[in-house]
């Protein structure tokens, strides 16, 4: 049988693997191009539709659904849903 290891013997292993050899590197060196977003430069990422298990009520009609959809800021059942775009 193998012997139980912690996770943290393979962090230093997998450290080294990503070891370019150029040792530490500056923010300037990993800093975006002119022209690129860097992370904090993203929008927030809005969900396009929700899935409830136990069904949650439409927005318009109000039908309870399982699944539904955004529709401007609510949240609709398939036949409510403007698909038009």
């Amino acid at each position: 049988m193998a012997e139980d290891r912690s996770l943290d013997e393979f962090a230093g292993a997998a450290d080294a693997d990503r070891d370019d050899g150029h040792g530490d590197r500056s923010d300037a060196d990993t800093a975006p191009e002119s022209g690129e977003q860097s992370e904090t430069d993203a929008e927030p990422v809005t969900a396009t539709a929700t899935w409830t298990a136990d069904g949650a009520d439409c927005d318009r009609c109000g039908e309870p659904i399982s699944r539904r959809w955004r529709d401007g800021d609510a949240l609709v059942c398939a036949d409510c849903k403007d698909w038009s775009g």
